[in-house]
């Protein structure tokens, strides 16, 4: 059996998969419930469950989201490198 030189893949930052991977879990959510798009003062009266789970995904979604922001300051922070900490919109949805 012929030997072969093992092949290295380059590996990009985890928090960068982690956040991309909630990014596309966003898009996933609001193709499939399009209500979540709609603004907060407008209710939908007696939501279906899957729009209810879904408002739940996405309020999970935005907490672990601002989670790894605050980990990336705190990384950058360790660092030296004193980036401007950008203000967190609770309603903001990154797409």
């Amino acid at each position: 059996m012929l030997r072969s030189d093992p092949i290295s893949l380059h590996v990009p930052e985890p928090l960068a998969l982690i956040d991309a991977t909630l990014l596309f879990t966003v898009q996933v959510l609001v193709a499939r419930h399009p209500e979540l798009l709609l603004p907060p003062e407008v209710t939908v009266l007696h939501p279906p469950p899957g729009l209810r789970a879904a408002r739940r995904l996405l309020d999970g979604l935005r907490e672990l989201h601002r989670a790894i922001e605050a980990y990336r300051e705190l990384l950058a922070g360790a660092d030296g490198d004193r980036r401007p900490a950008r203000p967190i919109d609770p309603d903001e949805i990154p797409l």
